[in-house]
């Protein structure tokens, strides 16, 4: 199994860079002609009606996807706990069901993040990464973005959650 770990020197950062609480020096802003700025996002793939992002291999393309977060109704963020750090995890299997448990989504993850655009409404959600299955259930809301940190627990530690 391919699995990309990087060290989060600032999990905690990242999760208030997403949600928007703190600006992140290293992102581009408007009208800057920064380099980063023309960082390349992953492609937008789709499955029937719903479009999604994976990706954030490497710091550019992570800056990337943070910045194109905040025009997704969900964001997920996938994280497993270790004994001295957290680590950026991919190859999640993601699957989503709408609210009358139709599934719309079911996707292995390129990369720590995964952007989906949902209509308004409630979604269940399923994660596994290593034998190891997160639900959480969601409600969308018109114009709102979703933000969820998915944290695996250690290998070998189950009550890490």
């Amino acid at each position: 199994m391919k699995t990309v770990k990087r060290v989060l020197t600032g999990a905690i950062a990242l999760a208030f860079v997403l949600a928007g609480i703190v600006p992140s020096p290293g992102f581009a802003q408007a009208g800057s002609d920064s380099p980063s700025t023309f960082t390349a996002l992953p492609p937008v793939q789709s499955q029937g009606q719903i479009e999604y992002l994976t990706g954030g291999i490497g710091a550019d393309e992570s800056e990337a996807i943070l910045r194109e977060a905040r025009s997704w109704p969900l964001v997920l963020q996938l994280v497993q706990n270790a004994p001295t750090h957290a680590a950026y995890i991919s190859d999640v299997r993601v699957t989503i069901k709408d609210g009358s448990g139709t599934m719309i989504l079911d996707t292995v993850t390129e990369g720590p993040f995964l952007l989906v655009k949902l209509a308004p409404g409630k979604y269940s959600i399923d994660a596994s990464y290593e034998s190891k299955t997160l639900h959480r259930d969601v409600s969308i809301g018109k114009g709102g973005s979703n933000k969820i940190m998915l944290l695996w627990p250690a290998p070998g530690n189950e009550e890490d959650r």
